[in-house]
């Protein structure tokens, strides 16, 4: 059924055939990406832009798109070179293989067209995609777009094991902004609210149950966000009159 046309409407059977991903890990990493179904079926102009941060403006783009992700395993299997080599590789600046998409741990994958072209190719040449503004950033730049105290990114990126959704081109690592700022916001149920992080309220009756979320177009609110809020806030002390 390979390539899906620009406009298909993607069952979690088509996506788990597009990404090699296992139809029960579909849902949960597009939902890291602010990605929800419309129905059942997720539109595949959504996956596209939001989870690989592109965009198909001809025919040949959307075919591209259509045909999937291959997994690093057998893309460096193809290249005749073991994974780590192709992963330490990747890092290299001016690398001559196609942008790598790593969508969390052990999940490292190529736009399968990509790989093809190279392979195709007598100089090493494919079709490099122009990634979309603002979906993926260097670790400079994520603090100050997402509003955050460096020390958070910092916090964040320190877990080399289980870093957020990044794109690795030519050498230069960027993080897809919508995973970090799921990351900070799971990060901050995980730990519990501290007064710093709750805004000032004339009256103080507010105060605890408010709590200030990084504005990003791919984030959102976790589902207990108001209750662990809630919980914060009837943890602390009563005031008294004295």
């Amino acid at each position: 059924m390979l390539p899906f046309s620009k406009f298909h409407a993607a069952t979690l059977i088509d996506l788990h055939k597009w990404s090699t991903l296992s139809r029960n890990e579909v849902g949960p990493v597009l939902a890291r990406f602010g990605i929800q179904p419309l129905g059942r079926k997720y539109p595949m102009l959504r996956v596209y832009e939001h989870l690989l941060g592109l965009s198909a403006s001809n025919p040949a783009e959307a075919d591209m798109l259509g045909a999937g992700l291959l997994r690093v395993a057998k893309a460096a299997e193809r290249f005749g070179v073991s994974s780590d080599v192709l992963l330490h590789a990747l890092r290299s600046k001016n690398n001559k293989y196609p942008p790598l998409y790593a969508l969390g741990p052990n999940r490292h994958f190529f736009l399968a067209a990509q790989v093809e072209q190279l392979l195709a190719s007598p100089r090493n040449e494919f079709y490099d995609l122009p990634l979309r503004p603002e979906h993926a950033l260097p670790a400079s730049r994520l603090a100050r777009h997402l509003k955050v105290p460096q020390t958070k990114i910092d916090a964040i990126l320190i877990e080399k094991a289980n870093l957020p959704a990044r794109i690795i081109s030519r050498g230069h690592v960027r993080f897809i902004v919508s995973d970090v700022a799921h990351k900070l916001e799971t990060s901050h149920l995980d730990e519990g609210s501290t007064a710093a992080d709750r805004p000032a309220d004339d009256k103080g009756s507010r105060a605890a149950t408010e709590v200030v979320r990084p504005s990003t177009s791919g984030a959102h609110r976790g589902l207990f966000a108001d209750t662990a809020a809630r919980a914060t806030g009837e943890a602390q002390p009563p005031r008294t009159c004295t």
